[in-house]
């Protein structure tokens, strides 16, 4: 799960993005990437992400990935200034045990369906993921949220910054 709002904040990346769905709308307040020219996985500052009205994630734009055979991601989530979660994840482990659905949303986003990962570059446009059934959980990431995430791999690292403000009307 926090691999998905992982990538959903990674998509964003550089944006200012208004979206709406059941009511919230959600600002993309900052996004950086934070381990400079060298990251190991980048967005393209023409990435962009929109939550229509039928709740549907509907990205377009590039993901850059130089090649890699590890990932393990120290994350914190804080909402509101409260830390909601935090600790280490091995991404590649996690993808191989996500579910078909979750596959096919990393698959959306450009990001990597196993590991190793080659260097490639994944355009993720005219497509859209149905997110309807979890239009009722919104309103429990109201708030400001801040997630950072630092991603250590066998051939350098990545890292995000993310910060979004989610609204009801």
């Amino acid at each position: 799960m926090l691999r998905l709002i992982g990538l959903f904040l990674l998509s964003c990346l550089g944006f200012q993005a208004a979206l709406a769905c059941n009511g919230y709308k959600a600002k993309l307040v900052k996004m950086e990437n934070c381990a400079g020219e060298d990251a190991i996985m980048t967005v393209g500052s023409d990435f962009s992400l929109k939550l229509n009205k039928k709740c549907e994630l509907v990205p377009s734009g590039c993901i850059s990935n130089k090649p890699f055979g590890t990932a393990v991601a120290k994350f914190k989530v804080q909402k509101d200034g409260v830390v909601m979660k935090e600790g280490k994840i091995d991404l590649c482990a996690a993808i191989d045990q996500a579910s078909t659905e979750g596959k096919d949303m990393l698959k959306l986003f450009g990001a990597p369906s196993s590991c190793p990962v080659a260097e490639e570059k994944v355009c993720a446009n005219d497509h859209a993921v149905d997110l309807s059934k979890y239009k009722a959980m919104l309103g429990m990431a109201r708030g400001h949220l801040i997630i950072d995430s630092e991603v250590k791999h066998d051939t350098g690292k990545s890292c995000i910054h993310a910060e979004i403000e989610i609204t009801k009307n």
